[in-house]
């Protein structure tokens, strides 16, 4: 136990454990107010290993419980006393469920009598095969580059690329709704960073030209394709002649536009159809290729570069080649059967106007995911909680993960939700929207 006493208000105990997970928070603020011996340096994990014990006994902490079963628009939910539960999941980002294709499985199988399950190796040691080698140049040439790289997750795909391009004289310029990855790879980069509001091309031309006027080093621009927890896409159109204008480079992210945008399902860069116009693509296979790893296509000079100078690449062991035959495998679905994005499609617009006609004020969507904004930050620890009770496993999304007021729920769509399941949740959300006074 941590011997500290938790809230007894319901919201204020969820707040502090979001709370909690903010590293500089808890070292920085949490800690010296309570005492936590600074010098005895897993003092902090003892009081931590305690306040998380006791948040998840309160059963009003739902983040991290197993999931028992294959993915899916249903899964079954291990909770903390053993018993299980069938669940409608609305927080995976598998939208085209393809994580559980028998196809994606077969193609594993295939491979992993000759290639095992690790790649043993970092990619430029002898980590490399040759089923890397294929999805990379799949990759540059399906999404309109010179060549494709590999990294171990997509996060290191952004991060690293990042880091390892910009250095202390020059300026990263990132939207205000990035990503952790982003930000992450900016700081570490050395490189002089600066924000413009979200999807806002005016503030984006004046952190250009301050940038240009200062005349030292390089401008990178870094935006993402769609923003899963704003609803909408970023506008590459207007991005493009603006990064050009200033001789700066673009790279854009398209962890959550891959299989959702694009006539072939490859993202807001294809959406505006701006190949030959984006400097580098970067993305991840986790999210509707059901699978792990990153990556990054552009120009080969630049790749080779990367290569051997991002540390993730460098330092870590490359994802498992088995995984790479299956996320070939993935992108030959995703290309081939455009029906599934059209499912996928048909499921966010249906959803997005049930919400409508409840009443809820939803812009439209642009992403895969519906953001159904609750703005009480009090009662969404209850909200949830009901929610959960009902069978609809939403993950609710609270300060500081949002600013105070703009509490949510971010409702990830898959192509397998059926009609039901989308009716049930509209009914259950129905229910509590007016019971929580948000209609």
């Amino acid at each position: 136990m941590s011997g500290f006493e938790l809230p007894t208000d319901r919201a204020d105990l969820f707040s502090l454990g979001l709370k909690l997970l903010d590293k500089d928070y808890f070292i920085g603020q949490f800690c010296p107010e309570h005492g936590v011996d600074p010098t005895d340096l897993f003092a902090k994990t003892e009081v931590f290993g305690g306040l998380m014990s006791e948040l998840r006994a309160s059963g009003r902490f739902l983040f991290g419980m197993p999931v028992v079963s294959k993915p899916g628009p249903k899964v079954i939910i291990e909770e903390p006393d053993g018993n299980q539960r069938e669940m409608i999941m609305f927080a995976s980002n598998d939208y085209l469920g393809l994580s559980a294709h028998p196809e994606v499985h077969a193609a594993i199988r295939e491979v992993v009598e000759n290639y095992g399950v690790g790649a043993g190796s970092s990619r430029v040691n002898v980590g490399y095969s040759g089923i890397h080698r294929s999805l990379e140049a799949k990759l540059a040439k399906h999404w309109g580059q010179e060549a494709g790289l590999l990294y171990p997750t997509g996060y290191d795909a952004i991060s690293s690329t990042i880091a390892a391009l910009c250095g202390p004289n020059d300026r990263v310029i990132i939207d205000a709704s990035s990503h952790s990855c982003i930000i992450d790879g900016a700081r570490r980069s050395g490189a002089t960073v600066r924000m413009f509001r979200h999807n806002d091309a005016k503030r984006l031309e004046a952190q250009l030209k301050r940038a240009s006027d200062k005349g030292e080093g390089a401008i990178l621009v870094v935006v993402e394709g769609a923003y899963s927890m704003d609803g909408d896409i970023a506008p590459l159109d207007a991005f493009v002649p603006l990064v050009k204008k200033y001789g700066a480079r673009l790279m854009v992210d398209e962890a959550h536009a891959i299989g959702v945008l694009g006539a072939r399902g490859h993202g807001a860069v294809e959406h505006f159809g701006l190949e030959d116009e984006v400097d580098l693509i970067g993305g991840t296979f986790s999210k509707s290729l059901g699978a792990t790893g990153g990556f990054v296509v552009g120009n080969a000079a630049v790749l080779s570069y990367l290569n051997y100078l991002s540390t993730r690449i460098v330092f870590s062991a490359a994802f498992p080649p088995i995984l790479a035959h299956g996320v070939s495998k993935a992108i030959d679905l995703m290309e081939a059967d455009g029906g599934l994005r059209e499912r996928l499609w048909e499921n966010i617009r249906y959803f997005s106007d049930g919400f409508r006609k409840l009443g809820l004020d939803l812009p439209e969507v642009e992403v895969g995911a519906v953001p159904v904004r609750v703005h009480k930050d009090g009662v969404m620890v209850d909200f949830a909680a009901e929610l959960y009770e009902a069978g609809i496993y939403a993950i609710p999304i609270v300060y500081p993960s949002v600013p105070h007021g703009r509490s949510m729920f971010r409702l990830a769509m898959q192509a397998g939700h059926t009609t039901e399941q989308l009716d049930y949740a509209l009914s259950v959300f129905e229910r509590l929207l007016k019971k929580y006074e948000i209609l």
